[in-house]
């Protein structure tokens, strides 16, 4: 097999625009010969482990005593499904279970006996021992989504972190409110997404908290099913309209007829009509194409790719979309899509997708301008499909770091960027009437259009 850093990064899109499960990457430590933007994308993997403190599994100082009968997970069982980089939050996350274990077997006695006399306590001891008895008093008496005590207490968790600061602080904040959206979190067809996924599956409950901030940016990139009606002469398909002719008398309900003013309506043609339509229905096609350069391989940027992905398939699910996907790098003759058109594709989807982007360099304008001839040579790519009466938009998720390679864009293109802004994508999406969504390293997101920075929150 050729090196994927000689241009063949298509190794990774046969069959249909997957990755292929059977290839073995190229492991990190033996590329040599990375340019800045790569050295870039892994500074903050590296860089981060220096804050991360090498926490360990001591747990006789928890405020919430050993259960007996529950396993409290341990500090590498934590880090595999949430980013938690502080031994307080690893303690923290230990007490959450043990209470969410209690909870699950009715039983409200759960402080340890050391921290029972409270007047024996410091005043800062008083302190946080009220805060967590109140926090974890509460939890008996909410809905906490999670399949497993230590599911739930990933999710409170993820509540009380404080939003912003820098990257390296981790604090948590106990008064926080514990309000989850239970449609979101027991929908059914998400959860079966998220277990198709190995990365989906181990950070289920970081993607679970992300949706609902992904479903209020989503609505950025409107996602609406068009259905046009045509009146036709006979048709099993029937709509209320307002009467433009008297020879429409035999369509009238006969409620109508019992107007006590019905002559005057009838005169006036202010009456509705069962008229007969010929009705379609077509559904908004939507164009994403994913960066896959090394840049992007990086754990939380990928879960924001499966969160964002999952947003736009729930209209798929739902019948009202569908989405033509491929990576991209910087080759637009490599651009392989799969056309995701219903649940079942969703499924395949899933079961193939690849979180271990490792491509070369980008240049997000060869593609889009790609795509756009495609279009209007009625195909697109790989696909023989036209879309050219549509010409549905783009939507380019990437790190910001990408080369543009145009001046202009010639097709309408939306942007969303992952902890790193690029003005220039930013302003090339607005010229043609798109926007650029921005998330940071700190979670905030931020939605340019033309003369506007709005800040999106949850």
């Amino acid at each position: 097999m050729k090196s994927i850093w000689n241009d063949d990064y298509d190794d990774f899109y046969g069959n249909g625009g997957y990755y292929t499960p059977t290839y073995q990457p190229v492991k990190k430590s033996t590329i040599s010969s990375w340019k800045t933007k790569y050295t870039g994308g892994w500074s903050k993997s590296w860089s981060s482990f220096s804050f991360i403190e090498q926490c360990k599994d001591n747990d006789e100082n928890l405020f919430v005593k050993d259960p007996v009968s529950y396993l409290t997970p341990t500090a590498s069982e934590i880090r595999k499904k949430v980013s938690a980089k502080k031994q307080t939050s690893i303690d923290t996350i230990k007490e959450l279970a043990r209470v969410c274990y209690f909870k699950m077997i009715d039983e409200k006695d759960y402080i340890s006996e050391k921290y029972q006399q409270v007047e024996l306590l410091s005043d800062e001891q008083q302190v946080v021992y009220h805060q967590k008895k109140t926090l974890f008093d509460s939890i008996f008496d909410q809905y906490i989504p999670g399949f497993t005590p230590l599911e739930q207490a990933i999710s409170i968790f993820l509540k009380l972190k404080k939003e912003g600061g820098s990257e390296d602080d981790e604090t948590l904040q106990l008064e926080n409110a514990l309000d989850f959206d239970r449609s979101i979190y027991a929908d059914p067809e998400i959860n079966e997404q998220l277990e198709l996924n190995e990365l989906s599956k181990d950070r289920k409950m970081e993607i679970l908290n992300l949706l609902s901030l992904v479903g209020k940016f989503g609505s950025e990139f409107k996602v609406e099913k068009e259905i046009s009606e045509k009146i036709v002469s006979n048709s099993d398909e029937h709509s209320k309209m307002i009467m433009r002719d008297y020879s429409q008398f035999f369509m009238l309900d006969l409620y109508q007829k019992m107007f006590p003013n019905f002559r005057t309506k009838f005169l006036t043609k202010d009456l509705t009509v069962n008229v007969p339509v010929d009705r379609k229905e077509q559904l908004q096609k939507i164009i994403i194409i994913l960066d896959f350069s090394g840049s992007m391989d990086d754990a939380e940027k990928q879960i924001w790719v499966n969160a964002i992905l999952i947003d736009r398939f729930k209209y798929v699910m739902k019948g009202e979309a569908e989405v033509f996907f491929s990576y991209f790098v910087h080759n637009p003759e490599h651009l392989n899509f799969q056309h995701i058109k219903d649940r079942d594709d969703v499924i395949k989807f899933w079961q193939r997708f690849s979180n271990n982007p490792c491509g070369g360099m980008t240049e997000v304008g060869k593609m889009v301008e790609h795509i756009a001839n495609e279009i209007e040579n009625k195909r697109l790519c790989n696909l023989d499909v036209d879309l050219s009466e549509e010409k549905p938009e783009i939507l380019v998720i990437n790190d910001g770091m990408d080369d543009i390679g145009v001046e202009a864009f010639p097709y309408k293109v939306n942007a969303l960027s992952l902890f790193c802004l690029s003005d220039e994508l930013k302003d090339l999406c607005i010229e043609t009437g798109g926007r650029q969504i921005e998330i940071d390293s700190n979670s905030k997101i931020f939605s340019h259009t033309k003369g506007v920075c709005q800040e999106i929150k949850a």
